[in-house]
């Protein structure tokens, strides 16, 4: 007969390989995307993702908005997934509080205004212009929100806040593993596209909200910052 706390061990093992696995997609993609930005410095119009947009690179704000998401987004992802590590909390909370800001920072100036800017212009017309200027005021929100709550010591509140925002900043993750699947189904590229950057972070977050109203049993805050 499996005991309460076997089944409890197991389910610790469970999340600990799972994020792990996790982790190690988010950091693979998050360097993939580094990899690309060759075709960026200088910018690359013949292809690739700036494929023609030099027709309104220069000559609107899509540039400056570029810029400031690829710089940003890579930043915030890799600063902000060691965030959810309890062992870090617990042995180094300095470089939790310094990995927090730098996260904080690469959103809110750099991430989510270029996020906001490029969404403008998505190739995936007004759907996906939506989904992207609605990622952008939402990140921002949740980003500040978490900050807040974090000064103010209310640990609970800064842990939540902070799943959010790293949910819609792993979105660029999930898209890139959604949409060529979607394509890979038949789908156009235009319809794989729109439905992927929905996809890409409104069922996490749904679940995530669904899970957090019906967890019964909550751990410990650790107030060590």
């Amino acid at each position: 007969m499996i005991s309460r706390h076997d089944i409890q061990l197991i389910i610790t093992a469970a999340r600990a390989w799972l994020g792990g696995l996790a982790a190690l997609v988010i950091v693979a993609i998050g360097l993939r995307i580094v990899s690309t930005f060759g075709w960026y410095f200088p910018p690359n119009f013949r292809d690739g993702f700036l494929a023609g947009r030099d027709a309104y690179f220069w000559r609107s704000a899509y540039g400056v908005g570029f810029y400031l998401h690829i710089v940003g987004a890579p930043v915030a992802l890799l600063c902000g997934l060691p965030q959810f590590s309890r062992l870090l909390l617990r042995a180094f909370p300095r470089l939790h509080r310094t990995l927090g800001k730098t996260y904080a920072l690469a959103v809110l100036l750099a991430a989510a205004p270029g996020g906001l800017i490029m969404g403008f212009w998505s190739r995936g017309g007004i759907p996906a212009m939506l989904c992207f200027i609605t990622m952008s005021v939402l990140v921002a929100a949740f980003t500040i929100l978490a900050w807040r709550t974090a000064l103010q010591r209310r640990f609970e509140s800064h842990r939540k806040w902070m799943t959010r925002s790293y949910l819609l900043m792993i979105s660029a993750v999930l898209l890139r593993l959604l949409d060529p699947a979607l394509r890979r189904a038949g789908l156009s590229d235009d319809l794989s596209y729109q439905l992927s950057v929905w996809l890409s972070w409104v069922p996490s977050l749904v679940i995530f909200e669904v899970m957090e109203r019906v967890k019964i049993t909550k751990g410990p805050v650790i107030a060590s910052h």
